[in-house]
């Protein structure tokens, strides 16, 4: 395999990289703060999608303006979600998981009651490719999937820079090592929660606007690859850490897209035995760090 090959399949991942990186970081955001994996969020991310389209087709609205409603929405949706839903449960870490497991079927069911069975589609924001030439080679990147990408590491790079260097941050952080150190420290932790689900969510929207604008098509099952192969990153990168999902959002389709030159049929299957082995080896992830618990 050439190293202009190699390139090549790197720049045609970008757009898949850049949604998952979105994604990723959603599932960390909420796992961090409240202990619990949102396997809602392709739902409520959907909803963002559908509404873009929405506003896109049936009201005429600018695709941009139609996108920022579609995310603002979703914030707005994670936000209630866990104030007056998962925050409010004073079960278990099972009984929480499988609250928002209903969720996921509740939103599924009523997205298509209330923006119907038509199909739904979206505009890319850019059009066209980018080629050019390098030492003899000739390569080729989408300006959508380039787009896609940038907006996947701004959006990383704002939300890890706040976790470091904002009091949101910090609560974000303290409510992550100890939530109930983290409330006697006068911390509202349940906004800590609710704010976090919130980002999470509004990332998520993000990332099926722009999955929806690179296929030009809304569906109800869009997110639902999307949001698996996001777990098997959030597992591998390590999920005792908020980098280490998204790094794994990284390393997962560009590894898929290399184990299927090797075999399109088995490319999936070996993946996966990659991740069981990596998980068997280092339960905690590759980046994920060992929490020591102090008696």
């Amino acid at each position: 395999m050439s190293w202009s090959m190699i390139l090549q399949i790197l720049l045609n991942n970008l757009f898949t990289v850049g949604v998952l990186m979105l994604t990723t970081l959603g599932i960390a955001l909420t796992y961090k703060s409240a202990t619990v994996a949102n396997f809602a969020q392709q739902s409520v991310a959907t909803v963002g999608a559908f509404l873009a389209a929405y506003l896109f087709m049936r009201q005429g609205v600018n695709p941009w303006v139609a996108a920022l409603g579609g995310i603002a929405a979703c914030f707005v949706l994670g936000w209630i979600i866990d104030a007056l839903i998962v925050g409010k449960m004073t079960a278990a870490r099972a009984g929480r998981i499988m609250i928002v497991i209903g969720l996921v079927l509740v939103i599924g069911a009523l997205t298509p009651l209330v923006f119907g069975m038509i199909p739904y589609s979206f505009p890319r924001f850019f059009t066209g490719n980018l080629t050019w030439e390098k030492f003899g080679a000739s390569f080729t990147l989408t300006r959508n999937g380039l787009f896609t990408f940038g907006v996947a590491v701004a959006v990383v790079t704002i939300v890890f820079t706040a976790l470091n260097v904002t009091k949101w941050g910090l609560k974000v952080r303290a409510t992550a090592s100890d939530k109930t150190v983290a409330a006697m420290m006068g911390i509202n932790t349940d906004r800590v929660t609710a704010t976090s689900w919130a980002i999470s969510s509004a990332c998520a929207a993000l990332a099926a606007v722009l999955h929806a604008a690179q296929t030009t098509n809304v569906t109800t099952e869009m997110m639902i690859p999307v949001q698996t192969t996001a777990l098997l990153a959030f597992v591998m990168g390590g999920f005792t850490s908020f980098y280490g999902p998204v790094i794994g959002a990284i390393i997962i389709p560009l590894t898929a897209a290399m184990l299927a030159l090797i075999s399109g049929l088995w490319a999936n299957v070996f993946l996966q035995t990659l991740v069981l082995l990596v998980i068997l080896i280092k339960p905690i992830g590759l980046f994920g760090k060992k929490i020591a618990v102090k008696v």
